[in-house]
């Protein structure tokens, strides 16, 4: 009876007193931080964790990842030479779909093909495509991860060219560790910052990753299982069509208009109205399919028709190359050929960094729209080439080569002075780890990254150059740094 007239009365005064009475909670206070010595840098994270506490994130958290970091100039010049970008087509290809990659994909496959199927079965997507991702992604996980997700998506957040990107992808990596999915110490990650075997950023680890094997973790780390479920269940979440293709590589009848490579989707049956086959002489299968014609290596390499599941591989990597890649990897692993019937054009040559950011310099001169001049062979670039080409009765493919820049610049009246020789410049030790990296990930055989020139480390070199027609040296310098980051790894 007590108890009860006790409560009554705390009742009555809770409504005597009104709403007024209920004492609002103060806001959660952003974390504090150490000076990182960048004022910049300490200005954006410090306003960054404030508008992150105002979105709910766990000052605490925020506090654990982001003390005592400094950004890492290193990550953005790797941002800025991204392979997909910089290296030759043919070389970003056969420099990936190697047989030591393969053999490792079919052992891989042998050693948890039930796995494999029963995922194949769940969610329509070829085995061989999700072990080629993961290959690709993280050489079947053997790859090292150096970088430490939260420092790596600070430094490109703050580098400021895709900072709510970034930003994005720092909240959901708060998010993580707050629902206990991972440790701050577990977080190692792509220079990128992307995370696991499967490299899924951390927006994505929390919309798709799988806990195939119902033990409670979603473990894209260490259970294989997970892996290649989570990989599975993102193209199939991203519009993966069961049994159909990927590609088909295409032969062009004579006098094609190649400006029809434009990125324009048309029905199979459409493409095969205008005289184009299947380079393997089969019929076409579905003429409903809405395909996209791609010529990677402009018109004299090989001509393939994208299906629809090719743009849900560009889902993961926004890259035709990488897709192709991983399409070719897929179907080898899947028993078919690793290769593309046509050869590629290599003796035409393709423009490196500097080249193409004088080309893009050039075109928007001229009134051709190329976007950005930053030295990236993106889309834009492609349609001011092409408009170039069909300007001057050229065969409007859009690839951009030596002869085409050329042209360029005696359209634009530009002489161009030959290039002085220069003797190559010995690498810091900085340097050194990261050409040793570079080189055990093409499969030579370089050591520990330790910055230390050793025997093991000058045979890798050597075995590089000759394998790059390079003058064979052994020396760690800037010529052989940057053939390597050209064949990317």
């Amino acid at each position: 009876m007590a108890r009860a007239m006790i409560l009554a009365a705390a009742i009555s005064l809770a409504i005597a007193c009104g709403p007024s009475s209920v004492v609002a909670q103060p806001a959660p206070t952003p974390p504090s931080f150490a000076t990182s010595g960048n004022a910049e840098f300490d200005a954006w994270r410090d306003d960054f964790a404030r508008r992150a506490v105002g979105r709910g994130r766990d000052p605490a958290v925020l506090g654990r990842l982001l003390n005592g970091i400094t950004p890492d100039p290193r990550i953005v010049e790797l941002d800025q030479r991204q392979p997909e970008f910089v290296s030759p087509v043919w070389d970003y290809v056969t420099n990936r779909v190697t047989e030591r990659r393969l053999n490792d994909g079919r052992a891989l496959k042998s050693s948890i093909g039930s796995t494999l199927d029963a995922v194949e079965a769940r969610y329509g997507v070829p085995s061989g495509i999700i072990v080629g991702i993961w290959g690709l992604e993280s050489n079947y996980g053997d790859a090292a991860l150096n970088y430490q997700a939260a420092a790596a998506l600070s430094t490109l957040a703050f580098e400021g060219r895709r900072r709510e990107q970034f930003e994005g992808y720092l909240l959901a990596l708060t998010e993580m560790v707050e629902r206990g999915l991972a440790e701050p110490a577990q977080l190692n990650s792509s220079w990128a910052g992307a995370l696991g075997q499967p490299q899924f950023m951390p927006d994505v680890y929390l919309t798709t990753a799988v806990d195939w094997d119902g033990d409670g973790h979603r473990d894209i780390w260490n259970n294989r299982g997970d892996v290649a479920a989570s990989i599975g269940n993102y193209l199939q979440d991203r519009g993966w069509q069961r049994g159909q293709p990927v590609f088909d590589e295409v032969r062009l009848p004579n006098n094609f208009d190649y400006a029809l490579a434009d990125g324009t989707s048309r029905t199979v049956a459409d493409w095969a109205a205008r005289g184009v086959t299947r380079i393997d002489g089969q019929a076409w299968g579905d003429g409903a399919l809405q395909s996209q014609l791609f010529l990677p290596a402009g018109a004299q390499g090989p001509a393939l028709l994208l299906h629809p599941n090719f743009g849900v591989i560009r889902r993961y990597n926004n890259s035709d190359r990488y897709a192709l890649v991983v399409a070719l990897l897929g179907r080898a692993l899947d028993g078919g050929a690793s290769t593309l019937v046509r050869s590629w054009p290599t003796q035409i040559g393709s423009l490196n960094r500097e080249q193409t950011l004088e080309l893009q310099t050039l075109l928007n001169g001229m009134g051709y729209d190329a976007g950005p001049a930053d030295g990236l062979f993106g889309s834009g670039t492609r349609r001011a080439v092409r408009a170039f080409q069909a300007a001057q009765n050229l065969p409007a493919d859009g690839f951009p080569t030596e002869t085409l820049l050329n042209e360029v610049r005696a359209r634009a009246g530009v002489a161009v002075a030959p290039e002085a020789a220069r003797e190559p410049r010995g690498l810091d030790r900085s340097g050194i780890r990261e050409l040793q990296r570079l080189l055990n990930r093409q499969g030579y055989s370089a050591g520990t990254a330790d910055g230390v020139i050793g025997t093991r480390t000058r045979n890798a070199i050597r075995a590089f150059e000759r394998a790059r027609g390079l003058e064979v040296r052994g020396r760690a310098t800037d010529v052989v740094l940057e053939a390597a980051r050209a064949a990317g790894g």
